[in-house]
């Protein structure tokens, strides 16, 4: 069974929700702007309730927002959103890192060591979206290491949200070398199954993002 079978079998409103994702993650729809139900239904050729689906699912996740008699937009983030973000991710992911290495095996490992491959790539091309995404993963797979269904699933529940975020890193790395050596770091960190070098690493990770978008906010 090939990949474009499994597609067709999507809902069509799931598949035009994963697009309109993508175009906020790459910011080709910046934060704050109107999804207009007409045009969205030219753009992708299908009903205007196709479209209410796709946008339900968004505002589901809170990635957009529907105002009475005047329309869907995407979700503007503020300093409070993002403090709280932080605050959920320094929980849930110092956490599920910790018990990850109870779990991981050698192959765990050598799934992080590709997505770490793939990052280095990346960044010698020099394209953040994908680094962006591959950081997702690096993180997701740790994370779904942890032992505990409960937890992945609350991670889960906000990684939209996350993406979101880090989009806007781009205006804040020095270089995309960077922001590869910062996930190799991690990685070897977590190789020294070491608890609380890896509560340390993880907890100034996601800190030191939030440092970067709050302190070039206000800039």
């Amino acid at each position: 069974m090939n990949d474009d079978s499994i597609l067709l079998r999507r809902p069509l409103g799931e598949l035009i929700a994963e697009q309109l994702r993508q175009d906020i993650y790459n910011r080709r729809i910046e934060l704050g702007d109107r999804l207009i139900e007409a045009d969205l239904a030219e753009r992708f050729d299908v009903s205007r309730s196709t479209i209410r689906e796709a946008l339900k699912i968004l505002e589901q996740e809170k990635l957009v927002l529907s105002k009475a008699r005047k329309g869907t937009f995407v979700c503007r983030f503020t300093e409070e959103d993002l403090d709280e973000l932080t605050e959920v991710r320094l929980i849930i992911e110092s956490r599920a890192f910790v018990k990850a290495l109870t779990h991981m095996e050698d192959k765990d490992f050598n799934v992080l060591a590709d997505i770490l491959t793939e990052m280095k790539q990346e960044a010698e091309i020099g394209d953040w979206n994908k680094l962006f995404d591959l950081d997702m993963l690096f993180h997701q797979t740790v994370v779904n290491r942890c032992g505990n269904v409960r937890l992945v699933k609350i991670y889960e529940s906000i990684r939209v949200q996350i993406r979101v975020y880090i989009a806007h890193l781009d205006r804040y790395y020095t270089s995309f070398n960077s922001f590869y050596k910062e996930h190799k770091d991690l990685y070897n960190v977590l190789l020294k199954r070491d608890a609380g070098l890896v509560k340390k690493k993880i907890e100034d990770h996601i800190e030191y993002v939030e440092e970067k978008l709050l302190r070039n906010n206000k800039s």
